[in-house]
C-alpha cells in the first residue's frame, strides 16, 4: 500500500475515534477508543513500535484541539484508560509495556 494512502486511512481511523472518544465524554461513559483504533494499535506495536506514540498523540490532538467538539482538558489518562480498553487483543504485558512507552513518550508531543 502507498505510504500516501497509508496515512489517509491512519487519519481517517484517528479522527473518527476522537469523535467516538468525545461522544463518550459527553455522555459520561466511560471512554474506549474503538476496536478498529485498538487493532490498528496493538498492529502498529508489533511491526513498528516507534509509530505508536504520534499515533496517540494525533488521537489525543483530535480530541482536544480539530475534532467537531474538541475539549482541550480531555485528560491524558482518560486517554490511555480508553486505549488499553481497545487494545484487549493484546496481552496484559504487551498492553502494559505499550502504555508505558506512551506514558514516557508523548509528554514530548503534547
Amino acid at each position: 500500500m502507498p505510504d500516501h494512502i497509508f496515512e489517509k486511512l491512519i487519519g481517517a481511523l484517528v479522527c473518527e475515534s476522537a469523535a467516538t472518544l468525545l461522544a463518550q465524554r459527553a455522555r459520561g461513559a466511560s471512554l474506549h477508543a474503538g476496536e478498529a483504533f485498538g487493532s490498528v494499535l496493538a498492529w502498529l506495536w508489533e511491526t513498528s513500535s516507534d509509530d505508536v506514540v504520534p499515533y496517540v498523540a494525533d488521537l489525543i490532538a483530535q480530541a482536544r484541539y480539530h475534532a467537531p467538539g474538541a475539549d482541550t482538558t480531555v485528560p491524558l489518562e482518560e486517554v490511555l484508560a480508553a486505549i488499553g480498553r481497545a487494545a484487549a487483543t493484546m496481552s496484559p504485558a504487551e498492553s502494559a509495556a505499550m502504555l508505558a512507552c506512551l506514558r514516557a513518550g508523548l509528554p514530548a508531543y503534547l
